[in-house]
C-alpha cells in the first residue's frame, strides 16, 4: 500500500531533474510536505499530499507549490509573476499526463497564485495521482 509520503517521494522524483533545478535560486531546494521557515528569499517547490485511498487502485491528490521571491513595486512586495509563470510551466509540464510503471499523475485543476502567511508568494498546483496497489495477492 502506498502512502502519502510515497506519493510525495513519487512527484519529487518526477521534478528533481536539471528542467526544474536549474530554475531555482542558489539554495532553493525542493521539499515534501512543508517549507522550512524563513525561505522567503529563495525560489523552492513544496509538494504535499492531501490523502490517498487503500483501495486495488489507490486515488490520491496533493499540491506543488513554487515559491518565488517578491519584487518590489514602487513600496510595494508583489508577485514576480513572469519567474513565477516559467517555474509553474515547467512543473506542469513534467507532472501532467506522466504514465510510470508504478504511478500515474495528471494536472486536473489550474494553477493560481497565492500568498502565504509570511507574505511569500506562490502558485499552487493541484494534482491528481493513481497507482497500483502491489501487495495485493490476487491482482
Amino acid at each position: 500500500m502506498k502512502d502519502a509520503f510515497d506519493v510525495t517521494i513519487d512527484v519529487r522524483g518526477l521534478l528533481n531533474v536539471p528542467a526544474i533545478t536549474t530554475l531555482l535560486s542558489t539554495g532553493g531546494s525542493i521539499y515534501q510536505t512543508e517549507r522550512p521557515s524563513g525561505r522567503g528569499a529563495f525560489t523552492d517547490i513544496v509538494i504535499n499530499c492531501l490523502g490517498i485511498t487503500n483501495e486495488p487502485l489507490q486515488k490520491g491528490s496533493g499540491n506543488v507549490n513554487c515559491y518565488v521571491p517578491a519584487i518590489t513595486s514602487g513600496a510595494a512586495k508583489v508577485a514576480n509573476q513572469p519567474a513565477m509563470m516559467t517555474l509553474s510551466r515547467a512543473v506542469i509540464a513534467l507532472i501532467d499526463m506522466q504514465f510510470k510503471t508504478t504511478f500515474q499523475t495528471w494536472i486536473e485543476d489550474t494553477p493560481i497564485i497565492m500568498q502565504d502567511t509570511d507574505g511569500s508568494y506562490f502558485v499552487n498546483i493541484p494534482f491528481e495521482y493513481q497507482s497500483v496497489q502491489n501487495n495485493f495477492k490476487n491482482i
